[in-house]
């Protein structure tokens, strides 16, 4: 019998590997619990919920633990294997699906949540009016993406400050491999004040946010990769537009 494989991060794992490395994922998270996903959590409401871009559903697992009844959807047929596989627990369920193909009817959820996904898709606002449209009255929209400008991103800019840099950074996006779902899918970057007046375009009142995760933040040191800040590291607290993260809950704005 031939042997299942999983693609996972851009790699291929067997059944028992893909397992264990969700496994020490979970394990990770119990031990150092990420400041975002603690965020996220607390935002949610409601009863009805729907996870877009939802990868292999270990965030739509602790959604469902949470009480909440949750429905998982990706474009990415590997990762709904996975979550159906490892993370199917009550009130969770999964399915591929591409919301702006496959609509869901109006009034159909009470919560979206849009986690480290706007940043990969190419029409972002298509998606935040999709969730408009299917949002029950009052309904709200929980997303998380990358911090524009962030320490990290700062940092990063230095990096590719000469025109040589810059110029083998464009040759290596164009060898880039394609539908992976990883960081090298990332075709926006978001400052707080642009995903803000995104989002009151399409619709949406401003109710709360977050900034989240001061690191880890790496840099090259004598040839060497050194972490100079630890994802938890309290360094960023009084600086919180410097975090890596940010995570923002909006409304359905009344029509009336």
């Amino acid at each position: 019998m031939t042997e299942k494989f999983y693609f996972y991060d851009g790699k291929n794992y067997s059944k028992p590997e893909i397992k264990k490395l969700l496994e020490l994922s979970t394990e990770q998270s119990e031990r150092n619990p990420d400041p975002g996903l603690v965020q996220t959590l607390r935002m949610i409401e409601g009863k009805d919920v729907l996870d877009v871009g939802c990868a292999t559903g270990s965030l739509t697992r602790k959604i469902a633990q949470n009480r909440f009844k949750v429905h998982g959807i990706d474009v990415l047929e590997t990762s709904i294997e996975i979550a159906k596989e490892f993370n199917t627990v009550p009130n969770a369920s999964y399915e591929v699906r591409d919301i702006l193909k496959q609509p869901f009817p109006e009034n159909s959820f009470d919560c979206i949540t849009f986690l480290e996904t706007i940043e990969h898709v190419d029409n972002p606002s298509s998606y935040l009016r999709e969730f408009q449209r299917i949002l029950r009255p009052r309904g709200c929209v929980i997303l998380s993406t990358p911090n524009a400008t962030s320490l990290k991103n700062i940092l990063y800019a230095l990096s590719y400050r000469k025109k040589e840099k810059q110029n083998q950074i464009a040759k290596d996006i164009a060898l880039e491999p394609r539908n992976i779902g990883t960081q090298l899918e990332h075709i926006y970057n978001w400052d707080f004040p642009t995903l803000i007046r995104l989002l009151d375009r399409c619709g949406f009142d401003y109710v709360d946010h977050a900034f989240a995760r001061s690191g880890p933040i790496i840099v090259p040191i004598f040839g060497k990769r050194v972490q100079i800040i630890k994802m938890n590291s309290k360094i960023l607290g009084k600086f919180e537009s410097l975090m890596v993260d940010q995570i923002i809950k909006v409304r359905k704005r009344s029509s009336s």
